[in-house]
């Protein structure tokens, strides 16, 4: 079970894919909040507002209202604020469950679950990020069916085409995301018309080593200005690269 399970991920990485052309003249940059705690919600969006740009944020449904890392979670009523904001909400499974050590009945469930919770709080749901990161084959075929796109981590910038099946991230931690990272990156994004996914977890002046700070977050955002990018929410990110 074990080498099929090594095999099954080495697979996900090369097949089962779906190309978008990211050849623009402009790069862009997104910005996004994985589990969306509340601090994501508030002072992440309104930091981000102050770019005239707005986010993506992958709700687990099962952390509403709950406590995560010792980090408050989001409300509904912080989910609904982010959408009449113009803020992207997207999912992140139910229970963050790891896809790739997951069977996809029980998947597909998860995602259900999650699907029928968007649902009776009338919150739009199109696009995907696999908790942790972590996906196999299967798990990667299953989520191209139901979601428009699926995010992994991976980091770095994309360059030339993207696979939307698995689009790569970059974190965005205080603890081990470097300002020198953080500007080659979008520098390279900006000179080759790539895109820069960023992700992070809670907003904060004491993050945990999944957080940000707002220092960090607002110099990401300052510099992709700077450097003339698009600053958009993945799903408007996908429609631009798509646009004539």
């Amino acid at each position: 079970m074990l080498l099929y399970k090594k095999l099954s991920r080495f697979a996900a990485r090369h097949v089962a894919k779906r190309y978008l052309n990211l050849g623009k003249s402009r790069g862009v940059v997104s910005f996004s909040f994985d589990d969306v705690p509340a601090s994501a919600c508030h002072l992440g969006a309104e930091i981000l507002e102050r770019y005239q740009a707005t986010g993506t944020f992958y709700v687990c449904g099962g952390l509403t209202d709950g406590v995560e890392q010792s980090h408050a979670c989001h409300t509904v009523q912080d989910l609904q604020n982010l959408v009449v904001r113009g803020h992207e909400i997207a999912c992140h499974t139910f229970s963050h469950t790891n896809c790739a050590n997951t069977g996809l009945a029980a998947l597909e469930a998860d995602w259900q679950r999650n699907q029928e919770f968007f649902s009776q709080h009338r919150l739009p749901k199109v696009g995907f990020a696999f908790p942790f990161g972590a996906y196999d084959l299967p798990s990667k075929i299953a989520a191209s069916r139901r979601f428009s796109y699926s995010r992994i981590t991976g980091g770095g910038t994309q360059i030339g085409i993207a696979d939307l099946n698995a689009l790569r991230a970059q974190a965005l931690y205080a603890q081990s995301t470097d300002a020198d990272t953080i500007f080659e990156l979008i520098q390279q994004t900006a000179s080759k018309g790539g895109w820069l996914i960023f992700y992070s977890h809670e907003v904060t002046t004491n993050p945990g080593p999944w957080g940000t700070t707002p220092e960090q977050l607002e110099s990401a955002l300052r510099i992709a200005k700077q450097l003339s990018c698009e600053i958009l929410p993945v799903q408007h990110a996908i429609a631009f690269f798509q646009s004539p």
